[in-house]
């Protein structure tokens, strides 16, 4: 590429129809108020596209199928919007990765997807029922998940859409998911699915000592389960990524629901990180550089698109 072109992540809304006990969410009445409307989002769109060179996005949430007050058309209509930004030239094209529980992902949104949005991410944290209760996976009426996440995983074949599987490592299953990781893409190849990528993070520490306690491990007991994964999966073709807190922290630049983004300095922490003005108040990247101690290679390393 002639110039700079960079990647990002977008939590598009905080809403959200499950419960996951690992996540801490910013979704206090006040908080969803701030959350930017349907055509602030399309305007921020447009603006990450031509100003500030972004050149591919990761829309998530919460859930983000959730935006507007009948879900899924508010979200439909913004992929319409980002239609408009895709095309077959590199440099122009904007690359669409979505994070979504799938809870209403159907035919018809499945439809509105394809050609817009590049990979799908979901999280699979095992296969057993009983523990995706325990931890809110399975929550009220939107019960079956991992059942929901296969069903998924054929919407998305039928329509030439990448599947990345997302899985967090904690207290509550690091001792069993390496077991199950075999069996679960088994499944998903059974059904018809290709995962293109799997994901495991670190619980990342959000400074809330209660929920930390219940889910944290060291780095040992990560490293442990990342050998035996590896162990599981040799011979399969998996395409793994273990991320640990360390490059959670240092990649952290996460475009939140009202437009600012949040970034950490080294040595932040959770509570410590800093946001931004709404990102649609900057005219270029080296202004947002220039007005924030952001580190420019750290950020670069991370977020840069290479060809």
């Amino acid at each position: 590429m002639s110039k700079s072109f960079y990647k990002g992540y977008w939590m598009v809304t905080n809403r959200c129809n499950l419960s996951c006990s690992y996540c801490v969410l910013e979704n206090a009445p006040h908080q969803l108020r701030e959350e930017l409307d349907l055509e602030s989002k399309k305007a921020m769109i447009s603006h990450l596209y031509h100003k500030l060179d972004f050149r591919r996005l990761t829309l998530s949430g919460g859930e983000i199928l959730l935006i507007g007050r009948r879900a899924p058309n508010d979200f439909i209509e913004l992929l319409r919007h980002i239609r408009s930004f895709r095309s077959e030239d590199v440099e122009k094209n904007l690359g669409i990765e979505l994070y979504t529980n799938g809870t209403y992902l159907d035919e018809r949104v499945a439809d509105e997807m394809e050609g817009v949005v590049d990979v799908v991410a979901v999280t699979i944290d095992s296969h057993q029922d009983s523990f995706l209760t325990q931890i809110g996976r399975n929550n009220k009426k939107f019960n079956s998940y991992y059942t929901r996440i296969m069903q998924v995983a054929k919407l998305l074949r039928d329509r030439g859409i990448q599947l990345k599987l997302h899985s967090v490592i904690s207290q509550k299953n690091h001792f069993f998911l390496s077991d199950e990781v075999a069996s679960i893409l088994s499944t998903i190849e059974e059904v018809g699915g290709k995962v293109a990528c799997w994901k495991f993070y670190q619980y990342m520490s959000y400074d809330d000592p209660k929920r930390d306690q219940a889910h944290a491990i060291s780095p040992e007991v990560y490293e442990k389960f990342k050998q035996r994964v590896e162990q599981s999966l040799a011979g399969r073709n998996a395409n793994l990524h273990f991320k640990d807190n360390q490059e959670m922290d240092a990649s952290l630049f996460n475009i939140l629901s009202y437009g600012n983004a949040q970034y950490m300095r080294s040595g932040d922490s959770w509570t410590t990180s800093r946001r931004t003005q709404d990102l649609r108040n900057y005219d270029s990247m080296s202004e947002l550089f220039s007005k924030h101690d952001i580190d420019k290679e750290r950020f670069c390393h991370f977020h840069e698109l290479t060809t």
